[in-house]
């Protein structure tokens, strides 16, 4: 069992075409493999479906031991786990390392390749490698590939590096295959692009040192066999979950906790699928997107207004709002919130964000932690009630979580791992 984590000397710099190549590649040699996102990224996990559920971590989102435990699980019945780092190595929380793609590879001992783009750039890459490779001793960098580069470059590069002793595991070229577009929010999603894996692993092959990676890629943790846990079935209640291009922004192991209490059933709203449930969880992503969910948000409002129990984040709030004013159209949604949305090209808030309950509500008790990421803000009604206060923006002035009915919305994403969540069992029947 063997692990690695792909940082880059800065955001945008290639780590997940480079990810998405070595974990392509080995999938193809016939290893199980568990691809990992560092951070509270939803976007580029979907671009790993062909080997499975990409897992985040996040110290945090989840604390070190709720990292270590998710780790240890989700690498149980795995050969390699393929960690793609977040920003920069060393770019944590507030200027600090804490919570950094570094700081990841520390807790769970586990070496970095570094990915750096090398456009531009002679002699001061070995200058660049060096200070990430010095700036922290307790952090193993153990080599590097070079992104964007051509064989030329290439060959020039490997033998300035490895004349100093260090390790070069290949190149990425330039290449239309491998490029995959952006819009608002970055990346577009895995399951919307339908890329074709196998030519990853051909680039994998082709162009990086496969075998060598496979040589430095120790755990420096145990891993232990993971026992599942077993969670009394007393009567579960069914928690529908939209899942498809425009509701994709869910964690895994917070679907995983839910289903402590609740039989999962996904449905895609833009294949016209929904059904009758319990309760609802309403993910974040694009309904701004999809004019045809009206017949969605319909039904959604009817289930409300019936006093059922919904749970919203971001997208998913927005919606359950009024409407989206969007590049200059009014677009109609849900109408279950009080509250009307408007987009704008500027970054309205992104970061990391500590909240608490200040409002009895259907579903957390306590304290929580998350991130906030979006391109709009929020218009409420004076008289709307809200459950959270937050450091960050919130919906109005770091009030976060409408409450209606028994619906709860926000812009907040909440990583369950933060949170004690209500058992709803104990509140629906």
């Amino acid at each position: 069992m063997k692990a690695v984590v792909i940082g880059g000397t800065e955001s945008d710099i290639g780590k997940t075409t480079v990810s998405l190549c070595i974990a392509a590649a080995l999938k193809n040699r016939g290893l199980k493999v568990q691809p990992f996102k560092v951070g509270p990224d939803f976007i580029d996990p979907t671009h790993y479906r062909f080997c499975g559920h990409a897992i985040n971590l996040d110290v945090f989102m989840m604390g070190e031991d709720g990292v270590l435990k998710s780790f240890i699980k989700w690498m149980s019945d795995k050969d390699f786990g393929i960690i793609e780092g977040v920003m920069g190595l060393f770019d944590g929380y507030r200027f600090t390392e804490y919570s950094s793609t570094a700081h990841i590879a520390k807790l769970l001992k586990v070496p970095v390749i570094l990915v750096m783009d090398v456009k531009g750039l002679s002699l001061s890459a070995l200058a660049l490698f060096e200070g990430y490779k010095n700036f922290d001793r307790h952090v193993n960098v153990a080599g590097v590939i070079f992104n964007n580069c051509s064989g030329e470059m290439y060959r020039k590069l490997k033998r300035v590096f490895e004349n100093r002793g260090y390790k070069v595991f290949g190149y990425i070229p330039k290449d239309k295959k491998l490029e995959i577009k952006s819009r608002h929010l970055g990346l577009v999603l895995g399951i919307e692009v339908q890329k074709d894996w196998k030519i990853f692993a051909e680039f994998g092959e082709q162009f990086l040192e496969i075998d060598k990676i496979l040589e430095v890629s120790d755990i420096g943790i145990e891993i232990h066999e993971y026992s599942p846990e077993i969670y009394e079935d007393y009567g579960k209640i069914t928690l529908g979950i939209p899942f498809d291009s425009a509701f994709a922004f869910y964690y895994r192991d917070n679907l995983e906790i839910l289903k402590k209490f609740a039989n999962l059933v996904f449905f895609s709203p833009l294949k016209g699928e929904w059904m009758e449930c319990d309760a609802y969880y309403l993910g974040g992503g694009y309904p701004e997107l999809y004019p045809e969910l009206k017949s969605f948000g319909k039904f959604i409002k009817k289930e409300a207004e019936s006093c059922k129990y919904i749970y919203a984040e971001c997208g998913g709030m927005l919606f359950l709002s009024r409407g989206i004013d969007f590049e200059g159209k009014w677009l109609k949604m849900a109408g279950v919130l009080d509250l009307d949305i408007v987009f704008t090209k500027k970054l309205q808030a992104l970061g990391y964000v500590k909240g608490s309950v200040i409002r009895d509500n259907p579903f957390f008790i306590g304290s929580f932690r998350g991130h906030e990421f979006h391109y709009s803000y929020a218009i409420p009604d004076e008289d709307v009630k809200f459950a959270f206060k937050t450091d960050g923006k919130g919906i109005k002035n770091g009030l976060d979580g409408i409450l209606v009915y028994n619906t709860l919305a926000g812009y907040t994403h909440i990583h369950f791992y933060s949170a004690k969540i209500k058992d709803l069992r104990n509140i629906i029947r």
